[in-house]
């Protein structure tokens, strides 16, 4: 009987280096699918953050109003007028009816002052977000607000533009302190908020909010 012949030199090379090209194909293939998953999760992560701080956004925006019950003896100016809609190219201050109280028989109503605007943020270095201040009692002091949040991370704008109906066109600023209208809110506010996403890109992202009450609450 003939013996039985065993694996060269160049056999054994060879098949130790299909081996090994076989484990680099699956290990590249699993690399790749662990970083698509990581770029999907880090995409969802991005798009859950901007539903929610541009969702309440809109929410409060829409909930925008002014009143025409003050004292007009204490409150001459428009610019003194306790509520008002402030609305600037890349920030917004209003008052609203949208307030919630967080603590039991606190002297609060459903009325408050929001701020939001683009700044550096406290909490990491070297990043600017939107940021959220809201002042639950409306007082003689009303630009004044203290505690201020964080709403959309790694914000690099935000941009705001205004719907002038008399005009039929957008407009960049709306302030009821003034004397173009000193009685009328926008029928709709644009938003647009650029932010990187998840390869690090700035993305613009756009939505709108339409305000239901547009003229002085008591009038």
């Amino acid at each position: 009987m003939r013996a039985s012949r065993g694996f060269t030199l160049a056999e054994v090379m060879i098949a130790v280096a299909v081996t090994a090209m076989i484990g680099s194909l699956v290990w590249t293939s699993f690399a790749s699918g662990f970083k698509a998953k990581e770029m999907v999760e880090a995409e969802a992560e991005i798009y859950r953050e901007l539903r929610v701080g541009m969702g309440r956004l809109v929410r409060e925006i829409s909930m925008a109003f002014i009143s025409a019950s003050y004292d007009p003896e204490r409150f001459r100016d428009n610019q003194d007028r306790p509520t008002f809609f402030d609305g600037q190219s890349d920030e917004i201050s209003f008052s609203m009816l949208g307030h919630q109280r967080l603590t039991r028989d606190a002297k609060e109503s459903d009325q408050s002052i929001v701020f939001y605007r683009v700044e550096r943020d406290p909490d990491e270095k070297g990043v600017e977000s939107l940021r959220r201040c809201e002042k639950p009692v409306i007082d003689d002091e009303p630009d004044q607000c203290e505690g201020w949040e964080t709403l959309l991370s790694d914000v690099e704008k935000l941009e705001l533009r205004y719907w002038d109906n008399k005009r039929n066109e957008w407009v960049n600023e709306w302030s009821t302190r003034g004397n173009d209208h000193p009685n009328q809110l926008p029928d709709r506010v644009l938003i647009e908020v650029t932010k990187k996403n998840e390869l690090g890109k700035p993305q613009k992202f756009v939505t709108q909010a339409r305000i239901n009450l547009v003229t002085p609450l008591g009038m």
